[in-house]
């Protein structure tokens, strides 16, 4: 037995890294991870991931440190996520296209005073201090000296045991007060979700899957542990190509990919520059949809059309339980439904529809989504209160947890789950979770906005955008400031198109804010919302 083999032992691994391990030992000269003709094998991913988790060790990291990890999407950002697992340290993604507003509150509320990124990246953190590169690795820390040489680790010393109880990252979502919040999710999350999609999977050894996803969303890990452990080839895409439809086509055909994790939004792009696809020049077999609902045009039905061995499968969850229900669609798309729903729990997972009081209801009856099982993660960071809100007992089983997740729906006749919306401003935007709350709160920050209401405007996925609707006080109101100030705090996605003064808001008859009607009235381009009680005339718009 060599060193790669000794190292990497199943026994030693995090629970999610025992498949990968054992893809070492057997296929180690097989390309695991490629990006514009650059690539490694598992052997050098195995041999440059002990590298970062080694330095990060000798840099006073252990099981539990928070590493804030800012790069691009590279062979580099793969082979961190898996140096920071292996160094059983918990990930905190930054993506470098955030604020650094942002990233610096992501990083202070995390703790995160290690960060590995990309050179050009580091300096928008502040107050870090530069420690050493390997190649275009960056380490840099926010540590004084004699803390870190405190908590370092012998230079020989193994390699930590890490278990299923322990941290592996902490994802940032929209916060309805305003700030991001901190999801946590533990490796026994994780490994469930892998070991389910793996086994779900018809891709195996030597197939293609595309790293579609921004580090700072969770799919990335769907994509890149599942791909590692079947002893697949991660393929990493730039910017360009993962935002033109078109460019991503030419990808798929060039790098030969066979699998997809995409949002809705972007598989309807794609199926609108699908014309000439063909199996022979596009090999995909399984495209996973995720964040919106899922819409069955003529356009979706045709691409499928013309890619008879590629499966189409709508998955649905949320940040804090990552995939909790799958349906694949039929292989024929004549029998789709224009609205499928979001199909059956995965493993280890259960979904109840309850009533306000969280009591479970029959099916067909509408009610809160609740997931139970090994999916749920154990809180957010540092709000205790929200924690305790949200992560409740499962209601069948007092020992197991549920996480309550504000989504409406019901059981149907044949057993599958339909999605009903949301119970709150939370929205979904082109896979990007959104709390409305959250960009209504930084315009009422403003002195000139005496309130604010953000709306979902358009029907169609792709057409979907942001609309800001703002009371002003006696102060003059610039709208080009009110987007400029947005910009500088909150992701792209989350930046609405337009901002329109109005002289009130619509209001129930019980005095609250008529949030309906602000999204009804949002509907039709140009139109203010009514000031009056009632809801405004005309068609319902959707906020899911």
């Amino acid at each position: 037995m060599n060193d790669l083999e000794r190292e990497a032992g199943t026994d030693r691994q995090p629970p999610v890294l025992r498949a990968v391990a054992d893809r070492i030992r057997r296929t180690p000269d097989a390309e695991a991870v490629t990006f514009h003709g650059s690539s490694v094998t598992y052997r050098e991913l195995w041999t440059r991931s002990e590298l970062v988790a080694r330095r990060l060790a000798g840099f006073g990291a252990g099981v539990g440190t928070r590493v804030g990890l800012h790069l691009d999407r590279s062979i580099e950002l793969v082979t961190a996520l898996v140096g920071v697992m292996r160094a059983g340290c918990v990930a905190v993604p930054l993506d470098p296209a955030y604020p650094v507003d942002r990233l610096r509150y992501m990083c202070a509320d995390a703790g995160a005073d290690l960060v590995v990124g990309h050179a050009g990246h580091l300096e928008r953190l502040g107050g870090l201090r530069p420690l050493v590169a390997d190649g275009p690795l960056v380490y840099a820390t926010r540590l004084a000296e004699d803390e870190r040489a405190s908590r370092a680790a012998e230079p020989d010393a193994p390699l930590p045991s890490v278990s299923g109880e322990d941290l592996a990252y902490v994802m940032y979502t929209s916060g309805s007060t305003g700030r991001p919040k901190g999801v946590l999710f533990e490796h026994r999350n994780l490994a469930n979700l892998i070991a389910w999609q793996t086994a779900a999977s018809g891709c195996a050894e030597g197939d293609r899957t595309l790293q579609f996803s921004p580090a700072a969303f969770d799919v990335i890990y769907q994509e890149v542990l599942t791909t590692l452990g079947e002893g697949g080839t991660v393929v990493c895409c730039t910017e360009d190509e993962r935002l033109d439809p078109q460019f991503l086509w030419e990808l798929i055909a060039r790098e030969r990919v066979n699998r997809l994790f995409v949002p809705f939004a972007m598989l309807r792009s794609l199926a609108l520059f699908a014309d000439d696809v063909t199996p022979d020049v596009h090999p995909l077999r399984e495209i996973y949809s995720t964040g919106e609902q899922m819409q069955c045009g003529g356009r979706l039905r045709a691409m499928f059309a013309r890619l008879p061995g590629c499966r189409l499968a709508n998955q649905w969850g949320t940040t804090e339980t990552h995939v909790a229900t799958c349906q694949w669609l039929p292989e024929d798309v004549a029998e789709w439904p224009p609205l499928p729903s979001i199909g059956r729990p995965i493993r280890g997972t259960r979904i109840h529809v309850c009533d306000e009081d969280g009591r479970p209801l029959p099916p067909g009856e509408t009610g809160e989504l609740w997931i139970a099982g090994e999916c749920v993660g154990p809180g957010f960071v540092n709000l205790p209160d929200r924690t305790a809100r949200s992560y409740v007992p499962d209601p069948l089983d007092p020992a197991v947890r549920a996480y309550r997740t504000g989504d409406l729906g019901r059981v149907g006749e044949d057993g599958d789950i339909e999605f009903l919306g949301r119970r709150d401003g939370q929205v979904k935007l082109r896979g990007f979770r959104v709390e409305l709350g959250e960009i209504e709160t930084l315009l009422t920050s403003m002195p000139s906005v005496a309130e604010a209401v953000v709306a979902v405007v358009g029907e169609d996925a792709e057409d979907r955008h942001l609309r800001a609707f703002v009371v002003t006080t006696s102060l003059p109101f610039d709208r080009a400031e009110a987007l400029a100030v947005l910009r500088d705090k909150v992701p792209a996605h989350m930046v609405p198109s337009y901002v329109e003064v109005v002289a009130s808001f619509p209001r129930t008859p019980s005095g609250k804010l008529d949030r309906l009607a602000v999204a009804t009235s949002a509907t039709v381009p140009g139109s203010p919302p009514s000031s009056g009680p009632g809801p405004v005339p005309g068609s319902s718009a959707g906020a899911a």
